[in-house]
């Protein structure tokens, strides 16, 4: 079965409410410009997917921008790239133009980061592209940079984990092969699933590592998780605050991580976005 950009490049549904208006005018003053990464990776529509994904890796991103003369026509991210992988298509020959979302969702350099987080909740999308007065690509904004922005100390210290994370992680055994990850990944939109033994978590499947192995070229047909998972696993219980869980993360230099009950058996999954989307209650 052959995909469509536009497959691929379907919306999630929005996750969070509007915000509210901010308490500080100095906020309200604060544009994209302040907050957004001016470098940005880039691609010609008619690159192949595997050199997307071989510059992904290489610089440790979770998305490129698909640029024509400077102006942005697309972006493919990791989410991409899992669907890309669900689908078995020849990475090599591929172009990135039928794998990326297409148009991109763009802002002004000039719209205010309030303003532009509602745009980001509208449309249901983690990476937001700036662009200057004549279109042109002028920088990238991701939910981190909204969380270093937007969150406070005493909005995330009212919140613990377990009032924020996803219950019911999908978990898979060691035994189960690549292919059967990124299948559940793509179908149920999941940014990862979680390698168990025995109802415990011992590994990680991410959509990180899926552009991992797809620039390596690794057979997903035939390869198990337990060669290819990451680990060890980066846990936090429901119980801890927030900003511990950020803090954990920073540490581990990861978007997730696994909820464990007090046996260390799984319970749930608490991400970088479940995060992002305190700041819009």
């Amino acid at each position: 079965m052959i995909a469509s950009a536009q497959e691929f490049g379907a919306a999630v549904p929005p996750l969070m409410p509007p915000l509210p208006p901010p308490a500080d005018p100095a906020d309200s003053r604060m544009t994209l410009a302040d907050i957004m990464t001016a470098q940005v990776a880039t691609v010609p529509a008619d690159y192949s997917v595997h050199w997307a994904l071989t510059l992904m890796r290489g610089q440790r991103i979770s998305a490129l921008v698909v640029v024509d003369a400077d102006r942005p026509v697309g972006i493919f991210t990791e989410r991409n790239a899992v669907r890309f992988a669900s689908y078995h298509r020849d990475a090599e020959v591929v172009p990135v133009s039928e794998a990326m979302r297409s148009p991109p969702i763009t802002a002004p350099i000039d719209m205010g980061v309030h303003e532009a987080f509602q745009l980001v909740n509208r449309h249901g999308v983690r990476h937001l592209i700036v662009t200057d007065q004549a279109g042109r690509l002028a920088g990238i904004i991701s939910e981190a940079d909204f969380i270093s922005h937007l969150a406070t100390a005493d909005l995330l210290a009212a919140k613990d984990v377990g009032a924020v994370m996803t219950n019911g992680a999908v978990g898979l055994p060691e035994d189960a092969l690549i292919r059967d990850a990124v299948r559940l990944m793509a179908d149920q939109h999941l940014g990862c699933v979680v390698v168990e033994r025995h109802d415990h978590p011992v590994g990680m499947l991410t959509e990180r590592d899926l552009v991992r192995l797809g620039d390596e070229g690794i057979d997903f047909v035939t390869t198990t998780l337990s060669r290819v998972m990451s680990h060890p696993v980066h846990t936090v219980s429901a119980a801890e605050s927030l900003p511990t869980a950020i803090r954990r993360m920073e540490e581990a230099q990861t978007r997730r991580l696994v909820v464990v009950d007090d046996s260390g058996a799984t319970a749930g999954i608490v991400t970088r976005h479940d995060i992002v989307k305190v700041l819009r209650n």
